[in-house]
Parts: C-alpha cells; sequence; structure tokens
C-alpha cells in the first residue's frame, strides 16, 4: 500500500513469476485479489478506528494481459451509508495502460474481526 486515507487507496505490486497462470500471463485473480484489497482499504479509511468491511458483492472487467513490470490499483469510495460503501478501482500497467477496472458493494461492520455469530 502506498497511500490511503480520505476514502481512496493505492496499492502497487511487482509482477512475480508466482502470479503467472499456465498462459504465462498474470492470473485473472491476482488483478482481482489486488483490486478487492485496495476497495477494501479505502473504505477502512473513512470507517471510525476499530471498524471493518466485508465484501457482499463484486464484479470486474478484465481489457489486457500482463506478462512483466508492476501493477498499480487506485480504489476511491464514490458513496457510504451507515451499513454499505460502494467502491470503484482502476488497475494500472507499468505504462499506465488500464488493465482492468472493478467495483463492489461492502457491508460496514462494528468491528475489525467479527466473530461467528455476528458472521450468520
Amino acid at each position: 500500500m502506498t497511500s490511503s486515507g480520505s476514502g481512496r487507496c493505492v496499492m502497487e505490486c511487482p509482477v512475480l513469476p508466482l502470479h503467472m497462470s499456465p498462459a504465462e500471463r498474470v492470473h485473472g485473480g491476482v488483478f482481482f485479489t489486488i483490486l478487492d484489497t485496495a476497495m477494501g482499504r479505502a473504505v477502512i479509511s473513512k470507517l471510525p478506528e476499530g471498524r471493518g468491511c466485508a465484501t457482499l458483492e463484486a464484479k470486474i472487467n478484465y481489457f489486457r494481459p500482463v506478462q512483466t513490470g508492476h501493477l498499480r490499483a487506485e480504489a476511491n469510495v464514490l458513496t457510504m451509508t451507515r451499513r454499505t460503501a460502494f467502491v470503484e478501482s482502476t488497475l494500472t500497467d507499468q505504462q499506465d495502460r488500464v488493465v482492468c477496472r472493478a467495483s463492489a458493494t461492502f457491508m460496514l461492520t462494528e468491528t475489525l474481526t467479527q466473530t461467528e455469530r455476528e458472521r450468520v
């Protein structure tokens, strides 16, 4: 994470061999993991200390493959209510080209971690 605050988060990640699919490009799950993490951190940056969030639903669109370099994710909270937040994010490659975009709805939680009872 390179920056976080006021409903925004920026994360960067080098492309490593362990990120590759059998097709020798970064696996789409890696892209989604980075974006989901950045979006969650953006939400948490707007919450009081100790509160948390959980992804309720998410959508991702993939635009181009990546094989080398580094990735940069930017996430911004667009709207937040007492119980949910809606976030959009963009992942770019080393040449600042859009690789994929995602949006998600997050449930806001009273604590950063939840007991089993709170999850039901």
